[in-house]
This record gives structure tokens, C-alpha cells and sequence, in this order.
């Protein structure tokens, strides 16, 4: 019985730990053969109270490791049109904005996004703008 329960535990962890919820910068972005894949560098995001931090984050990157992951038809991607509401956009939108078009929030590249990730799939769940005053 312990035995089975160790390995239901051990197949739950796993299985939890392909899937992430992280921070990361989009460093590319395109459609290749018809699908669309991301590059993704992994950067973890502070408060700061200091002087030479006037928007009041600071956007570390210990693990300079670049990560690409593919779309599938259920990929996710929510834009800031304002403070506190998201729209869902297209990848083609995602595109424009990381350009320079703002859709009510403008966001760059170096906008940090909340992703989640299927690590053992190498597939990108869902890409969601983070807030920055």
C-alpha cells in the first residue's frame, strides 16, 4: 500500500512539474511551417523601493538560457487594454504590439509576461501581459 501511494505521489508531482507558471521576456516570435513558436528567456520580476528603480519592479535574469515553445490551437494570449482588463489576442496582434502598436496598455519587448508552459511538450499555454505602472 505505502508503495503505491509513494508512486501515485511521485506520478502527481511529475506530472504538476510539466506544467509552469513562470515570468519570461518574448525574445522571438514568428510562424514557421505554420506554426507559430516562442522564444522565451525566464526572468523573475522584484518589487523595489530604491532610487535607481523608479517604476518600482526590477526584472532580474539569473539564467540567461533561451527556451523556444510552439502554439497549439489552444494557446492563450491576454493584452492589457487597460490598468485591469485583458483582452484575448491574436498572434498577429501579439506581433504588432511587441512593434509598437498599443492596444490600451502598450507593452516591448522588454514587457515581462506571466507564461505557462508545458516544459515536457515544449508548448506554450497561455501568454499573459504583466501589469506595469
Amino acid at each position: 500500500m505505502r508503495i503505491l501511494l509513494a508512486l501515485l505521489v511521485l506520478a502527481l508531482g511529475v506530472g504538476l512539474a510539466q506544467w509552469q507558471n513562470r515570468q519570461a521576456l518574448i525574445t522571438d516570435f514568428r510562424q514557421m511551417q505554420g506554426v507559430w513558436t516562442v522564444k522565451l528567456d525566464y526572468v523573475e520580476v522584484k518589487d523595489c523601493n530604491r532610487d535607481d528603480c523608479p517604476a518600482g519592479i526590477e526584472v532580474s535574469n539569473q539564467n540567461p538560457l533561451i527556451r523556444t515553445f510552439r502554439f497549439t490551437p489552444s494557446t492563450k494570449i491576454w493584452l492589457l487594454k487597460n490598468a485591469g482588463e485583458y483582452f484575448q489576442a491574436t498572434p498577429q496582434q501579439l506581433i504588432q504590439g511587441l512593434g509598437g502598436r498599443n492596444f490600451g496598455w502598450s507593452f516591448d519587448k522588454y514587457t515581462p509576461f506571466y507564461i505557462k508552459v508545458n516544459e515536457a511538450r515544449r508548448e506554450i499555454l497561455e501568454l499573459k501581459q504583466m501589469y506595469l505602472p
